[in-house]
C-alpha cells in the first residue's frame, strides 16, 4: 500500500514538474530569490491566515495556505536546482513546515474557542498532535538509522484538505476530516515503520 502512495506522488511530482515547478523556477532564479527566503515567505504567509482565519475569514486565510503550500515545494526544488542544497537549509525548512502547520491549526482553535464549538476545538487539537506525530515517526526512524518516506495524509495533503477546505467548505467539517485521516495516516505509517524495524 505504502509503495503504491510513494508512485502516485512521484508520478505528481514529475507532472508538476514540467507544467508549473520549472516555469516558476526559472522565474525565482531571475529574481535572485534564495530556498531560504521561500522558506520564510512561506511561513510569514501562514502567520498572516492563522490570524485571517482566527477571525473567521475562512477563505482568504485557505487561499494564503494554498500558496504557502506551494512555496513549501519550491524552496527545496530552487535548492537543488541551484545547487544550495544544505543541512542548515533542510533544519530551516522542517522546522517552519512544522510551525506553518500548528500556528494555522492554533488560529482555528482560536476560533472555535470565541464560538464555543467545543467539538470542532477538540478535533483540530486532535488535528494538531496526529500532524505533527506523523511528522515525528520518520524524523525518529531516521534517528534510529532507518529511511523511509512510506505513508499518506502527510504534509502536501494535509495542506490541500486545509487550505481547500477553508476555501469551499465549512471550517468544523474541514478539521473534522483533517482529524480523522491524520489519525488514520499515523496509524499507518507507525505500523509500516514497526515493521521495518528490527
Amino acid at each position: 500500500m505504502s509503495d503504491v502512495f510513494e508512485k502516485y506522488r512521484q508520478s505528481l511530482r514529475d507532472i508538476l514538474d514540467v507544467l508549473l515547478i520549472n516555469p516558476i523556477l526559472s522565474i525565482l532564479i531571475k529574481l535572485k530569490l534564495t530556498p531560504n527566503i521561500v522558506t520564510i515567505t512561506g511561513f510569514a504567509l501562514c502567520i498572516v491566515a492563522a490570524y485571517y482565519i482566527s477571525t473567521g475569514k475562512f477563505t482568504t486565510g485557505g487561499i494564503l495556505i494554498l500558496i504557502s503550500g506551494f512555496l513549501d515545494i519550491f524552496d527545496g526544488a530552487l535548492a537543488r536546482k541551484i545547487k544550495l542544497i544544505s543541512d542548515k537549509g533542510a533544519f530551516l525548512d522542517s522546522t517552519f513546515d512544522r510551525l506553518s502547520e500548528a500556528i494555522v491549526l492554533i488560529g482555528l482553535i482560536y476560533f472555535f474557542s470565541k464560538e464555543s464549538e467545543l467539538n470542532a476545538v477538540i478535533m483540530t487539537s486532535f488535528s494538531l498532535v496526529f500532524s505533527l506525530l506523523i511528522s515525528y515517526l520518520r524524523a525518529r526512524l531516521e534517528g534510529l538509522g532507518y529511511n523511509s518516506k512510506s505513508g499518506f495524509f502527510t504534509r502536501p495533503e494535509r495542506v490541500l484538505v486545509v487550505s481547500l477546505g477553508l476555501i469551499f467548505f465549512s471550517p468544523s467539517l474541514t478539521v473534522t476530516v483533517l482529524a480523522l485521516a491524520s489519525a488514520t495516516g499515523l496509524a499507518h505509517r507507525f505500523i509500516v515503520f514497526w515493521r521495518i524495524i528490527k
